[in-house]
């Protein structure tokens, strides 16, 4: 037991004694270059295991820069989408209005010989395309009082076909391009009769012009009235070459038309009424 607390009185004293000579050689300056050089080394091992850190604390700062600058760019993607769509949105509004401005503008001269006539504007559904998309389809139906035999007209008065058949909520009309429509016409200046039909080709013919009759290249060529539910004056086209034959007993045109058929995205349904 002595033996014990001898030992731990010796180790007190050595330790005491290490100590007050540290601070001596310190004070003295006899260890500032040990105090560098730990210094020196202390630093070195901060440096190592700090660059890591640095990496990956700038990793995860890149992490989170590549995230928000994703979140931005779908924010100005969408707002960019939005103001595109209102753009887009407000040319076809000033279209539509230019539009239902030349209606109007015709509509004030759409009483002919007592009769008077209604239009209803209608968006085209698409095309039939059994027909070659000589048949269209429009968002009007017998719901809405759409009958057969009624005509299709563009904007200015342009004759672009007739209802050819009517479902509830829709119908088919029969452009005037097609082999099988036929409409009475006349010719404006010479009051040529005839019948504007339509062929496999592009275009349609005026035919079935007495040969007695005169026709002009340039004459516009018009419905003539003759069919109850198309009213008379609508235009067809321009006569733009004359066909005919000693021969035969009629002679035919071809027309020049003002419509293209392939852009039709709005028609007028024609209403007769006295």
């Amino acid at each position: 037991m002595a033996k014990e607390i001898n030992a731990k009185i010796g180790t007190f004293i050595f330790l005491l004694l290490a100590a007050l000579l540290l601070i001596f050689l310190n004070k003295a300056g006899y260890l500032n270059q040990s105090k560098n050089f730990t210094t020196y080394f202390a630093g070195h091992i901060m440096e190592i295991f700090q660059s890591p850190s640095n990496k990956i604390s700038d990793f995860f700062w890149t992490i989170k820069n590549i995230s928000e600058f994703k979140n931005e760019n779908i924010k100005l993607k969408e707002e960019n989408l939005k103001m595109n769509y209102e753009i887009s949105m407000s040319k076809e509004i000033q279209r539509e209005n230019g539009v239902l401005r030349k209606q109007i503008e015709f509509s004030k001269n759409s009483c002919l010989e007592g009769v008077c006539v209604e239009w209803k504007m209608t968006g085209v559904l698409g095309r039939d395309p059994g027909n070659f998309g000589k048949q269209i389809f429009i968002s009007l139906g017998s719901a809405d009082g759409i009958q057969e035999g009624q005509a299709a007209v563009a904007s200015g008065g342009l004759l672009v076909g007739k209802v050819a058949e009517v479902f509830d909520n829709f119908s088919k009309i029969m452009l005037i391009t097609d082999p099988k429509s036929s409409i009475n016409s006349i010719t404006q200046t010479s009051r040529a009769n005839g019948a504007v039909k339509g062929s496999y080709a592009t275009g349609v013919k005026l035919e079935m012009i007495n040969q007695s009759e005169d026709l002009a290249v340039g004459d516009m060529v018009i419905t003539s009235g003759l069919e109850d539910k198309i009213p008379k004056g609508l235009i067809i086209g321009k006569v733009l070459q004359i066909e005919e034959s000693a021969n035969k007993v009629f002679k035919s045109a071809q027309i020049d038309m003002f419509v293209d058929f392939n852009r039709i995205e709005e028609v007028f349904i024609a209403n007769k009424y006295d």
